[in-house]
């Protein structure tokens, strides 16, 4: 890491380095802990050539309780030529009454090739909380020098139909994806993690290849301890496809 800087209370802990020193395990951290009404969160990465880093966060984002004004969380990330990432945050839990807008971009260089993913958890179940009222808006590009690869906007409301529909989140209420971008992003690869992707009245998912090196894995669920396991195996097995580096998993899973 060449520099790090903050205003207020989110910070960058100590760099790690459990694959050695060519690659940068770095924990994003918000002492606070969730999102109140009307805070805003920026974070901004750049990434040099041939740079190699795993970014993610010790715990869970909550989204709180808002009578009116949005709460925001913005990433940019510009990676360099052959620079590698992986973005793995824990989920987001949007409490009852929560307005969230998240928002995401990333740039790709020449050559370089990123993993990541993100989750959405409506309401505290343990708490009885059914998301019945809320609002979700979402984000999301990634783009290369090529172009547009991936856009993604949504704007989800506690009652809206978009959650109990078929065609969207099916009555599940945690929704997340595993997205992968690289020159080898291909339909092989897609097929290679299709058998892995269960679809049963706990947990569904799926998987679509974009053009240009793009595709990304789908995924709705009952619980969400299911659903990291099976956003890890399908980051598993796309790391030595995407980066040629064997999955070293985070120690922060294993608190």
């Amino acid at each position: 890491m060449t520099e790090r800087r903050h205003t207020g209370p989110l910070q960058v802990q100590k760099p790690l380095y459990p694959e050695g020193r060519s690659v940068c395990h770095t924990v994003i951290l918000h002492p606070p802990g969730g999102m109140a009404e009307g805070d805003t969160v920026k974070i901004a990465v750049t990434q040099g050539a041939d740079s190699k880093t795993v970014l993610t966060s010790p715990a869970a984002a909550k989204w709180y309780r808002s009578r009116d004004k949005f709460s925001s969380q913005e990433v940019r990330i510009r990676l360099g030529e052959r620079a590698q990432l992986d973005w793995l945050p824990p989920e987001n839990i949007l409490f009852e009454h929560a307005r969230a807008d998240f928002r995401f971009q990333l740039e790709l260089g020449e050559e370089a090739s990123a993993i990541g993913w993100e989750t959405f958890v409506f309401g505290r179940r343990a708490m009885g909380e059914t998301w019945d009222a809320g609002t979700l808006r979402i984000n999301s590009q990634v783009v290369n020098r090529q172009g547009l690869l991936w856009v993604e906007k949504a704007d989800i409301t506690g009652g809206s139909r978009l959650r109990t529909a078929t065609q969207g989140l099916g009555g599940f209420p945690i929704a997340g994806m595993v997205w992968a971008a690289a020159p080898n992003c291909n339909q092989t690869l897609a097929e290679m993690l299709a058998p892995a992707l269960p679809f049963t009245d706990v947990l569904r998912g799926g998987v679509t290849c974009l053009n240009r090196g793009f595709l990304v894995v789908r995924v709705v669920a009952q619980k969400i301890e299911p659903l990291r396991d099976l956003m890890v195996r399908c980051w598993t097995l796309l790391r030595p496809a995407i980066h040629g580096r064997d999955p070293q998993p985070l120690r922060l899973w294993s608190v």
